[in-house]
């Protein structure tokens, strides 16, 4: 089984529509494709939006509680949190937990003289299953507003889509990531077989397609690029060819720009389904992927 992870530098890059038509194009093999991107995840979204099989809470981060039995007011708490997380209510001389604003470091329970408060686990995301119309799962997640911990929402959707694709006897583990190199995408990226970076010909994409390139070379990490949108700028298109030739990264393929394309995406249906023009292009890069798998 392999773990294919596809990123960019920069949202809006394509990354997404590029995984669903490379995922109807495996859908006759056995595949998992599973969003990465757990603070804005729309992978199901492009797939039909398919009815969820089952959803689980998970428990990503911690915050302080107030324990008001025990507190004695010695306000101790207000001057060591760093975050400005605690304030206090006059009404009932107790101090209240600004949950947004809480970051669970503990300082506030370890300096608290009447031992009035607990550091514990909370409801911060899911993870959920799916199956798509065209016969395939997606595990996608979903981290909850202000909250904090993306990094492991990822790790659990890549849990379980390996607990999935263990059951399914899953060929390939196809994930989509989040745009940029933060936490969820160091997540999405570690440990897979092979990184493929969607890079923009737009000079903003190029420089981003740089810091994303760091990355995936930290984690020494097999990898190779697709150009979208190609023809909007042929001279940085040209630049991220000379640029993969002297290092030695394989170009998939090249997508030129088409209204199809975003039609497709707005459509809620994948690019080659949408436009039968694109399946013979998307068919070559899977052809290429295959080369230096």
């Amino acid at each position: 089984m392999k773990e294919i992870c596809v990123l960019s530098g920069k949202g809006g890059a394509g990354k997404t529509s590029i995984v669903a038509s490379i995922a109807i194009l495996l859908a006759n093999r056995s595949i998992v494709a599973c969003d990465c991107d757990v603070d804005a995840p729309n992978l199901a979204l492009l797939l039909g939006n398919p009815n969820k099989i089952y959803c689980e809470k998970i428990s990503a981060s911690e915050k302080a509680f107030i324990l008001s039995g025990r507190c004695r007011s010695y306000k101790k708490c207000l001057k060591t949190c760093r975050f400005n997380a605690i304030s206090w209510d006059d009404e009932i001389s107790k101090p209240e937990i600004k949950r947004f604003l809480c970051e669970g470091c503990g300082t506030c329970a370890y300096t608290c003289p009447s031992n009035a408060i607990e550091i514990r686990p909370t409801d911060t995301g899911k993870v959920c299953l799916s199956k798509s119309d065209y016969g395939f799962s997606i595990v996608t997640g979903q981290l909850k507003l202000g909250e904090t911990g993306s990094g492991k929402i990822v790790d659990a959707v890549r849990r379980k889509a390996s607990e999935v694709a263990r059951v399914e006897d899953a060929e390939l583990i196809l994930l989509d990531s989040a745009a940029g190199i933060g936490c969820p995408v160091i997540s999405s990226v570690k440990a897979t077989d092979h990184v493929i970076i969607v890079a923009e010909a737009n000079m903003v994409a190029l420089n981003d397609f740089r810091r994303a390139l760091q990355l995936v070379r930290h984690f020494e990490i097999p990898h190779s690029i697709i150009i979208n949108k190609w023809d909007i700028n042929k001279d940085v298109t040209k630049k991220i060819e000379s640029f993969a030739g002297e290092s030695d990264i394989p170009i998939l393929g090249k997508i030129p720009y088409t209204i199809t394309f975003i039609e497709a995406l707005t459509n809620l249906t994948p690019a080659v389904l949408y436009d039968p023009r694109l399946e013979k292009l998307f068919k070559i890069i899977l052809n290429n992927l295959r080369g230096v798998i």
